[in-house]
């Protein structure tokens, strides 16, 4: 983050949209993109991870890196006030897309904490407040500092690193209630005011002893503690020793995605949000309406069984996606990204069926999946009327993810599945009117 006492000018717009031409013309694909700025020296950076630095991130960042075709983003600094600030829609279109998005420190710890139940992988002890309500206000984070040519020399104290050096003064300098009081005080100040030295200045320490003062700043100037640095450090290491990095974020998108349906108007793959009805795909597909349930009810057995394959843990092999990709030539029309998510959910599901069977010796393939089915139902404590086995899994497929606490538009599934199969849409699209 950094101070940004104006609106966005006609010059900070151009900037913008050149940087949007120098995303898009990226020669190469970048693996790992990470957002980072005045939390940790980039020196130091590169040699906990190799990855592509970019400066810290405003609104609009992640989705250009999107562009660059990037398995992982790691969101460390972002920008406030003086610049929109990275939208928590393109971090989730990020991980909708099968990327990996990791946050930590400053910015990267705020959004993190406000994602991780979609996915967003938080990191470090800053996330952890957040997260756990230790914290809330953004201007925990919040600092002024230099231009990036400079290498972001930071001209105030982040309020999360005076919180962590006045822990460390417990008990040996002061009290937890002058600690307390302390925090208060620096707390009444505007962020560009924060530093140590406005901390002795004013306040509860304005009224000690010098000698107490001098103990205190000598104690500042060497036991600091940077806790945004250390939570960089320990984000970046960690995402370094993850393995397969690059296609680590693949598969895993989550298939109720919320905003699928606007991305494909959004795209130009449909005129509107309402050309995503099932009934009307299926009518200009060809498809028979006595057809469609039974799509429906097969394309509700997958959700199930994906799911319960990562409940599991249960990964595709090289072989599951041969056997799913044999036959299959993809609409021009379908991204990359997705038909990867298309594939990868239904490897996933074929390796499930194949090592349920080995396991359960189910009769056949459809045997296995609805045992499966009836298995994520019974773990998920689903129950109805007093149903069992088999009718509960008729129940469940037939009621869809949807009915059980999941956003899954069945139109969006039916329309990507068939343009997986090759189906054009553009072709259709004034069908689709």
């Amino acid at each position: 983050m950094r101070d940004g006492l104006h609106g966005v000018s006609d010059a900070e717009q151009a900037l913008d949209e050149r940087a949007c031409v120098r995303f898009a013309d990226a020669a190469d694909a970048a693996s790992v993109i990470a957002f980072l700025g005045p939390s940790l020296p980039r020196p130091e950076a590169a040699k906990a991870l190799d990855a592509a630095f970019r400066p810290p991130a405003c609104r609009g960042d992640i989705h250009r890196a999107l562009r660059e075709r990037c398995r992982t983003i790691v969101l460390i600094d972002g920008e406030f006030h003086g610049r929109p600030s990275v939208w928590h829609r393109e971090i989730l279109d990020a991980i909708a897309e099968g990327v990996t998005v990791h946050g930590s420190s400053s910015m990267g710890a705020l959004r993190a904490a406000e994602l991780h139940s979609f996915g967003m992988v938080g990191h470090g002890r800053i996330f952890e407040w957040y997260r756990d309500g230790v914290i809330e206000a953004d201007d925990e984070v919040a600092l002024t500092y230099g231009p990036q040519e400079l290498g972001y020399p930071p001209f105030s104290e982040p309020l999360v690193n005076i919180r962590a050096t006045l822990a460390a003064a417990v008990p040996a300098l002061i009290s937890d209630e002058e600690r307390d009081c302390l925090i208060a005080h620096v707390q009444s100040l505007h962020y560009p005011q924060r530093s140590f030295s406005a901390l002795l200045a004013g306040g509860p320490a304005a009224g000690w002893s010098a000698g107490r003062r001098a103990a205190l700043a000598d104690f500042f100037r060497h036991a600091r503690i940077d806790r945004k640095q250390q939570d960089a450090v320990e984000a970046l290491q960690s995402v370094a020793a993850a393995p397969n990095r690059r296609g680590e974020g693949a598969g895993r998108a989550p298939a109720n995605a919320l905003w699928r349906r606007e991305r494909l108007v959004a795209e130009g793959l449909v005129p509107n949000v309402e050309a995503t009805d099932a009934v009307r795909i299926a009518q200009t597909a060809g498809i028979a309406a006595d057809a469609l349930p039974a799509l429906r009810d097969a394309l509700s057995e997958l959700f199930f069984v994906s799911a319960w394959a990562r409940a599991h843990g249960i990964c595709a092999t090289a072989e599951d996606f041969a056997r799913v990709r044999h036959g299959i030539a993809p609409a021009a029309d379908l991204s990359p990204d997705r038909i990867e998510q298309l594939l990868a959910a239904r490897a996933t599901a074929r390796a499930a069926v194949r090592l349920f069977s080995a396991r359960a010796n189910a009769a056949d393939a459809a045997a296995a999946r609805r045992a499966i089915v009836l298995d994520w139902a019974n773990a998920n404590g689903i129950e109805h009327a007093g149903l069992s086995g088999d009718a509960l899994v008729d129940w469940v497929i037939g009621e869809g993810p949807n009915r059980l606490g999941y956003f899954w538009p069945f139109g969006v599934e039916l329309l990507d599945t068939l343009r997986l199969e090759g189906w054009t849409a553009p072709a259709h699209r004034e069908a689709l009117r």
